[in-house]
């Protein structure tokens, strides 16, 4: 399996997924959870979501530029899960940061 499947297979389950935000760092899943809040979803299911659909709509220039993101990472799995979140995040942060 491709590590990118093996990404979206394995990070489309709710509590590996929750797990593996965690294991990013605690900073940037303090703000995933915080983005999880405002649809009101958990973290896991948040970031499940997330990757299912990223898994569903990726393109080939997506997988692409994922690919060099992780090839030669020591965590790649890890690194991919953060590139398809954090701009689910960002957009979350940049929409409440305008409505105030």
């Amino acid at each position: 399996m491709c590590l990118i499947a093996e990404v979206v297979h394995s990070c489309s389950n709710e509590k590996v997924a929750q797990a593996a935000v965690s294991s990013i760092g605690s900073d940037f899943a303090g703000k995933v959870k915080a983005t999880a809040t405002v649809y009101g979803l958990s973290m896991g299911a948040f970031a499940a979501h997330t990757v299912e659909q990223f898994g569903r709509t990726c393109d080939i220039e997506e997988k692409r530029v994922l690919r060099v993101l992780m090839k030669g990472t020591d965590q790649p799995i890890l690194v991919a899960l953060e590139h398809i979140l954090r701009p689910a995040v960002e957009r979350t942060r940049a929409f409440e940061a305008a409505d105030g």
